[in-house]
């Protein structure tokens, strides 16, 4: 079980910044990396830009595979406590839960219900590709506590406006916020017009819902004249399915052209994204995923299908390029495509580039997300706050 240390982490402001007295102290109640998933990477980013003291209370799972229901109980009390404490002890004026499906959403709903009851003013922060299902299979019951739950926020924030249209019928009119993921945008990224063959990569957990089989079979369709490699990469999330994709790999005959590795976080993340043309991802469910915005940031063409919010980022063939879910066809034209166009490649990868630097770096994301507080701590109510 970790100590203290490990579960609440703390980022002091930075320095020229403003007082103490005018700083807002934010607890976050979430993840942080590793694992390697997008709430982690979003707390994560938070945590080294905002210009506030933040401290994050970390959700991350500690206890083995398989352990016994009382130790999973304890490990849910002992943060709960550390919840608490830090509310009493250290004070913060807001605590900013990071949310997604069941389980995580219940676990979440008594932070919130603790966090109001201790006074402190509540942000719910809604991440997770299938929230949307995740309401609508909720019973009566289930779903009059998910409503209360949204009502103890005094402000909840979604990744997109098709995100605010399904959760905003659940809330208090004038209480749901959007703010995108926001990445690290490179100033100069690498060119992606140069060398064969087309090499493509997909950052994604192993689950069927991610496509991963899709763009396999996209390779297959393209047959051997047109020189394309494919780089997965991800926790397999989904017992069984990488070896299942190294199946169908090998079943359609490229084997040889697809590798499947896992994880990548840091510097092997950008070994990966520098060494690769183009990005691909044939989700059947997404939020609005960050692997897709790094790429992005990293001048690197997309490929992404119609669904969450990322239709809202993406223009067709100005700054990437979408498909629907489960056209494999569809795919393996646009791969095709790229492979006989360098021009194309660096293009679309250039004005992927200039989007995620204009609306999706973490400078712009952070100061949205402090709009968000302001809304419910003005600044003039933190220069008498204590």
């Amino acid at each position: 079980m970790p100590s203290s240390d490990q579960i609440l982490e703390d980022r002091k402001v930075r320095p020229g910044t403003g007082s103490a007295a005018r700083v807002l102290r934010v607890l976050h109640v979430g993840p942080l990396p590793p694992p390697v998933g997008g709430m982690a990477t979003v707390i994560r980013g938070l945590q080294e830009h905002q210009p506030h003291q933040m401290r994050v209370l970390d959700t991350r799972k500690t206890t083995p595979e398989g352990r016994r229901l009382w130790r999973g109980i304890v490990a849910q009390l002992r943060l709960l406590l550390q919840l608490v404490s830090a509310c009493c002890g250290w004070r913060p004026h807001i605590v900013h839960v990071h949310t997604c499906s069941a389980p995580t959403f219940w676990r979440s709903a008594v932070d919130v219900m603790v966090a109001r009851l201790l006074g402190r003013r509540v942000v719910l922060h809604v991440h997770g590709a299938r929230f949307h299902r995740f309401l609508a299979g909720l019973g009566r019951g289930a779903a009059f506590w998910a409503r209360r739950t949204f009502a103890m926020a005094h402000a909840t924030i979604v990744l997109g406006s098709d995100w605010r249209e399904i959760i905003a019928p659940w809330c208090p009119p004038g209480r749901v916020h959007v703010v995108p993921n926001g990445v690290e945008v490179p100033e100069v990224p690498a060119d992606r017009s140069a060398g064969k063959p087309l090499h493509l990569v997909c950052l994604a957990n192993y689950e069927m819902r991610k496509g991963q089989g899709d763009l396999i079979r996209a390779l297959a369709e393209l047959g051997p004249e047109t020189e394309v490699t494919l780089a997965l990469a991800g926790a397999e999330t989904e017992k069984g399915t990488k070896a299942q994709l190294a199946r169908l790999a090998e079943s359609l005959g490229v084997a040889e052209r697809v590798t499947l590795a896992d994880p990548v976080s840091g510097k092997d993340k950008d070994e990966l994204l520098v060494a690769a043309h183009v990005f691909a991802l044939a989700s059947y469910d997404e939020g609005l995923p960050m692997a897709m915005l790094e790429a992005m940031a990293n001048a690197m063409p997309v490929i992404v299908t119609r669904v969450g919010a990322i239709p809202e980022v993406i223009t067709d063939r100005e700054d990437g390029y979408l498909v629907e879910c489960g056209d494999v066809k569809a795919i393996a034209a646009v791969i095709r495509e790229l492979a006989a166009s360098p021009s194309a490649v660096r293009r679309v990868g250039q004005a992927g580039h200039a989007l995620a630097a204009r609306e999706y770096s973490l400078a712009r994301v952070v100061g949205d997300v402090e709009s968000v507080y302001t809304s419910l701590w003005p600044p003039a109510a933190r220069e008498v706050s204590t």
